[in-house]
């Protein structure tokens, strides 16, 4: 029987998770606005960005490998206390961060126009994606570093610092973006549309990377050094990629599972393609609470396996899963019921917002499926058991979902709404399943093992 948290024990996760809560909330707001700006401007516009965007997150998640590894081994050493053990997985971490960062970013300078046509997008909204996506190529590094800085500060309970960055991050995307894609005519700034928008991307990044630099610097006293000695033949590099390459590799299949769904989806029409672009922006309501509650059980989790606390990292999980699905059942079926409402703001083309309505109640269901994985999985993958979450999606996605969706969508003629219930069915199975190896506890033994080996 796993015990409730106490009292001090819960004010003590709701206060590391508040600061995430509102990061999310804000990156939410933020994003429906710049794709309002964008729909404004023109629907094929925010569908173009949408889909550079994920080919965009596909690369990102290459930096991930390290900053994922970061992130639990960063906490295990917090719970251990392990000073000299931080310092050294940060160097790695930046060396392995701006060596892949250079790699994604020659890849895709190189590739991209092939990336784009397997979209077979329409013409005019393939050239939006690939304007888009070059202009933000060069500033990859930034990503893969900030990732790591962000990581790094989740690993440490800065959470509120984490927040502070992201409000000015994002605070200067909202801006830029109204003046430079509409333009501002007294200003004597023009209406520059997707490069407008890519501007913005960059500006906000930029400050990001600054401002958690200055945090990671002043408030954790760690060095921006490389490693002195040679980083491949370390123990702590060992150790960085076999926790973050399963769960990058994890990332890396699902993202590309849903390029392939996005390319069928955009094989059904361009109006398929923008009712799920605003569709997600505003599904983000939905279970944006439960994304941050996540986060903060995987720092808690890491941090207490680090200790050697399980029963208390059990009871986290326990408590958080319970906050999570009232966050996040209430406002997906209040979504669902004011779909009809919501949907004429962003277009007044009729067959995008039957679609957007259609989908919204397969939605609700998705959510379940969705609020378990995100607590569970990220629970798991702290506590060192990363390779049975990659098990799990490969089996799951690539063999049972991937039959599924052509039944929906060739053979059912389901459209997007055979799209959605296939996605639902997918959250649904994962979910359950890693919730059956939570509950097993045989990811105790790999969270033993791996602490041994990072702290002898």
């Amino acid at each position: 029987m796993v015990p409730n948290l106490t009292r001090i024990q819960s004010t003590s996760f709701l206060k590391l998770s508040l600061p995430l809560i509102l990061e999310v909330t804000f990156i939410i707001v933020v994003t429906n606005l710049v794709i309002w700006m964008l729909s404004v401007y023109a629907d094929k516009l925010a569908g173009a960005i949408a889909i550079a965007g994920q080919i965009n997150n596909f690369i990102f998640l290459s930096f991930s490998i390290v900053s994922m590894g970061t992130g639990i081994l960063m906490a295990q050493s917090v719970g251990a206390k392990s000073a000299n053990k931080k310092q050294e997985i940060f160097s790695i971490s930046l060396f392995f961060g701006i060596l892949f960062a250079i790699i994604g970013t020659l890849l895709y300078i190189t590739f991209y126009k092939d990336i784009f046509a397997f979209y077979n997008l329409e013409p005019a909204v393939q050239a939006f994606a690939e304007q888009y996506g070059i202009i933000l190529a060069p500033f990859f590094i930034l990503n893969a570093l900030f990732l790591i800085f962000n990581q790094t500060l989740y690993a440490n309970g800065k959470t509120m610092e984490a927040f502070i960055s992201l409000v000015l991050c994002d605070t200067t995307i909202l801006g830029l973006s109204y003046m430079l894609i509409f333009g501002v005519p007294f200003l004597s700034i023009p209406s520059l549309g997707v490069v407008g928008a890519a501007i913005a991307i960059i500006g906000g990044r930029v400050v990001y990377f600054t401002m958690l630099s200055i945090f990671i610097h002043h408030r954790l006293g760690l060095k921006f050094k490389l490693p002195s000695s040679n980083p491949f033949g370390l123990k702590t590099t060992r150790l960085l990629f076999k926790v973050g390459a399963p769960a990058t590799f994890e990332n890396i299949s699902y993202t590309f599972f849903f390029i392939l769904l996005t390319r069928r989806i955009a094989e059904i029409g361009t109006d398929a393609i923008v009712a799920k672009a605003y569709f997600d922006s505003l599904a983000m309501f939905t279970y944006f609470i439960s994304a941050a509650l996540a986060n903060a059980s995987a720092i808690h989790v890491g941090q207490l396996v680090g200790a050697g606390k399980y029963q208390e990292a059990e009871s986290v999980i326990k408590f958080s899963l319970r906050l999570a699905f009232i966050a996040t059942l209430i406002p997906s079926i209040t979504l669902s019921l004011v779909m009809r409402f919501i949907a004429p703001n962003y277009t007044d083309n009729q067959n995008i917002i039957a679609l957007m309505i259609s989908i919204a109640s397969i939605d609700v269901i998705l959510e379940i499926g969705r609020v378990i994985n995100l607590v569970v999985n990220r629970a798991i993958k702290a506590s060192g058991d990363a390779r049975y979450p990659l098990i799990s999606i490969i089996i799951i996605q690539w063999f049972l979902i991937l039959p599924l969706l052509w039944l929906f969508v060739d053979y059912l003629n389901l459209g997007l709404v055979g799209v959605w219930m296939a996605i639902a069915i997918d959250e649904l199975l994962r979910g359950i399943n890693l919730f059956v190896r939570w509950k097993s506890k045989r990811w105790q033994a790999k969270s033993l093992k791996l602490n041994k080996s990072l702290l002898n």
